[in-house]
């Protein structure tokens, strides 16, 4: 019997005596790569495994090779290096992850260990090393790795060619000898036209470009059209190829996939196509690996359309559809500088309805809604090519006109042309009526030196048109004696009024929609004017903007604001946010937070308690300055919102810059939430975006209960609106938020009522 401390000895004839032969027989059947190379690192005995992936049948064919011999030179030289270090070290590598393309293409991770071995006098006479394939794992690391960078690229605002193109070649990273594409719809649907394809041949891409969405239209053409995947084994032959199989005869692919992707709304957004080298089907591994690509690529596509979206209404009107006045100063500047070169005149036109309001008032804003666009399309329908027309205002229409159009005896005939098309008869269903205009112009150069004095004179002979009984047209003329605006007057006035205490304020509620609780109010400042009544601040506030009045003004909303927010609270009720708006001079003055600290000081109300709400384009004109000020206010616990959202874009990517605590979705989004489906998917990537960037979302101009019902499924946190509560006093305001201590239930209009 052997002794307990004995090791057993194998002896020839032994079942699992190891001879060099049987030895060979053993690591052959190891699936991990096992060899032995000598101090020049050439092959001295490797396992079967090892000589199948490198392209032999058997491991004698690699003795005395090298990697160089065996591998592109960047990798052979690698794998020599290392196991140089090892040898002259003598210290082995253990688990170094290590990178491998075969012959075949097909590339392979390992996680190599590599030993030096040494005879009897201790000398390093060449290394064993062991890989172990990690293929599937690294993949597994790099496809989340791809799928984390493009959904921080689609959050980021990168632009979509580089998301799409990032997935592509995360979902191609992840196969051999496939290459990936991603289509696109054009706008009628009928259309796919490429987004990105990497790596296909380029003329490949320009031939099959805007392709037709149909039956037997290729493997993409025919997704779209059915609405489902399409595998095709071998485009050469296969009946949906039929028409293009001369086009692939001139190309390496054979078999193309394709996944169409679809918008929330079931619209079809585009496909995700792989086309393989090889003559066959996709196994289930890349058929889950494209319609997770598919799903990637709806979510950019949709994002980017919505932004896209968002964008062009930033510089249009929702209403008209005409460009609205974010670059009119540019563009006219332009159009100026371009006139001054050439010598050919420029004009500007002003159309400005008379008495609108009338309008609203009888029959509502919806009624007056429509009117203005139909006035729009009736402007739009007398215009040259070169003409240019914008919405200015409410209910202001500004056109540029160039060329021999912009001489004032053309501008005669053109402004008649407006004249009698605005004041055409109106129909709308039951209703029938007529609205006027007064119209100005002038000229450049004749009566103007520069853009600023050539819109400025326009809207003086506006004036004088309007003056002279409205429903004319006027060019401006500079010999003829100007007529008083009384600007100065009510500017003098209105300086007094601040002295007098007749400006007040008037405070609307914000409610949390998740706990029906009021959360906030917003200051409304409003003058009680001696001889013409209530003015709102569209009557003066830009009047006092131009002064600098608004200076003085400001301060006062602000001292009022902050002493009656701290008195709800002595009297017991729920502390809340007070809102107040402040205006780009108010912005610019250096004396602002020193204005903002004194008030919060005289009234002994907490800055937490604070919301300044400043205008997107307001930030956006010197956005430096803007993070600088915006960072003091935040230092002393302000918060700070963003008003009227979209109507000031510049930049989406931009509003990370700002220290902000929540975004106001302007009220122009919401008013047609019931029935307008562009309003609905904008206000969604709006609400979508401030939760991205961790702001609080509120939603001004609330007006019905369907437009609350779609907000609070689009998780929209605050709301803001007449649905809720019109412009109050302070006292009404208090005893509405003492009726709110609870939470309200569905009726939130029957508390405001009741207050």
């Amino acid at each position: 019997m052997a002794r307990l401390n004995e090791m057993p000895q194998l002896r020839k004839g032994d079942e699992l005596y190891l001879t060099g032969e049987w030895l060979q027989t053993l690591v052959d059947q190891v699936s991990d790569y096992i060899f032995v190379k000598d101090r020049k690192s050439r092959f001295v005995m490797a396992n079967r495994q090892v000589a199948i992936d490198i392209g032999y049948s058997d491991f004698s064919e690699l003795l005395g090779k090298t990697d160089m011999e065996l591998h592109p030179q960047e990798i052979g030289s690698g794998f020599m290096k290392i196991e140089a270090e090892v040898m002259a070290t003598k210290s082995p590598q253990i688990d170094h992850e290590e990178f491998l393309i075969l012959p075949t293409g097909r590339r392979k991770w390992f996680s190599a260990s590599k030993f030096p071995v040494t005879n009897d006098k201790n000398e390093v006479v060449g290394i064993i090393g062991i890989c172990r394939d990690i293929t599937e794992r690294k993949k597994a690391e790099k496809l989340q790795q791809g799928q984390n960078k493009v959904l921080q690229e689609i959050a980021s605002g990168k632009p979509l060619d580089d998301v799409l193109e990032t997935l592509v070649l995360t979902i191609e990273d992840q196969l051999d000898g496939v290459f990936g594409s991603v289509m696109l719809t054009d706008e009628t649907g009928t259309r796919l036209m490429y987004g990105v394809a990497p790596k296909l041949p380029k003329a490949y891409v320009e031939q099959t470009d805007m392709i037709e969405v149909g039956p037997g239209m290729g493997s993409c053409g025919t997704a779209v059209h059915t609405r489902q995947s399409v595998f095709v084994d071998d485009v050469r032959t296969h009946e949906l190829w039929k028409d293009h199989q001369d086009i692939m005869r001139n190309y390496d692919m054979r078999s193309c996939w394709s996944v169409p992707f679809f918008s929330k709304d079931s619209r079809v957004l585009g496909t995700f196509g792989l086309y393989s080298t090889e003559v066959r089907t996709p196994t289930g591994h890349e058929k889950r690996l494209a319609t997770e690509a598919a799903r990637l690529a709806s979510i950019a596509v949709e994002r980017d359309q919505a932004e896209s979206k968002i964008r062009y209404l930033a510089h249009h009107d929702v209403l008209t559809g005409l460009p609205n006045r974010q670059e009119f100063k540019h563009k006219l500047e332009e159009k100026v500088e371009i006139s001054r070169k050439s010598g050919e005149p420029v004009a500007v036109v002003f159309v400005d309805l008379d008495n609108f309001k009338f309008v609203n008032d009888s029959f509502g804003h919806t009624i007056g809604d429509k009117v203005l666009a139909i006035v729009a399309e009736r402007i739009k329908s007398v215009l040259a090519e070169n003409h240019e027309a914008i919405r200015f205002g409410g209910d202001e229409f500004v056109l540029i006109v160039e060329g021999g159009s912009a001489l004032k005896e053309d501008l005669l005939g053109l402004m008649s042309d407006l004249r009698a098309v605005t004041t055409k008869t109106i129909n709308i269903g039951d209703l029938s009526f007529h609205v006027t205009c007064s119209i100005g112009a002038a000229c450049y150069p004749e009566d103007a030196q520069d853009a600023a004095e050539l819109l400025k004179n326009a809207d003086k002979a506006m004036f004088e048109a309007k003056s002279s009984g409205r429903d004319g047209f006027k060019i401006y003329d500079q010999t003829r004696p100007e007529k008083s605006v009384n600007k100065l007057t009510l500017l003098e006035e209105m300086r007094t009024g601040i002295e007098n205490g007749e400006f007040f304020l008037e405070y609307q509620p914000q409610y949390n929609l998740v706990s029906g609780r009021i959360v906030g109010a917003e200051a409304l400042v409003r003058w009680q004017h001696p001889t013409l009544g209530r003015l709102m601040p569209g009557e003066f506030i830009a009047l006092a903007e131009e002064s600098g009045l608004i200076v003085p003004l400001g301060r006062w909303v602000l001292d009022e604001a902050c002493l009656q927010n701290r008195q709800w609270q002595e009297q017991g009720l729920t502390p809340i946010t007070m809102g107040v708006n402040v205006s780009v001079r108010q912005f610019r003055d250096s004396g602002l937070i020193s204005d903002v600290t004194a008030a919060l000081n005289k009234s002994g109300l907490d800055a937490g308690y604070l919301e300044l709400e400043v205008t997107e384009s307001l930030l956006i004109q010197n956005a430096d300055q803007a993070v600088r000020i915006m960072d003091d206010f935040r230092r002393i616990g302000l918060k700070l919102a963003i008003d009227d959202f979209g109507t000031g874009y510049s930049s989406l990517a931009a509003l990370k810059s700002f220290p902000l605590t929540r975004l106001k979705i302007d009220r122009s989004f919401i008013r047609d939430l019931d029935f307008d489906e562009n309003d609905r998917s904008i206000a969604r990537a709006i609400i979508s975006l401030g939760r991205e960037l961790g702001l609080n979302v509120v939603a001004e101009g609330v007006e019905s209960a369907k437009q609350q019902a779609f907000l609070a499924s689009c998780r929209c946190e605050t709301v803001q609106g007449f649905h809720f509560g019109r412009p109050m006093s302070a006292t009404r305001f208090g005893k509405l938020l003492a009726m709110t201590l609870t939470p309200l239930d569905s009726h939130f209009g029957r508390m405001e009522r009741r207050a």
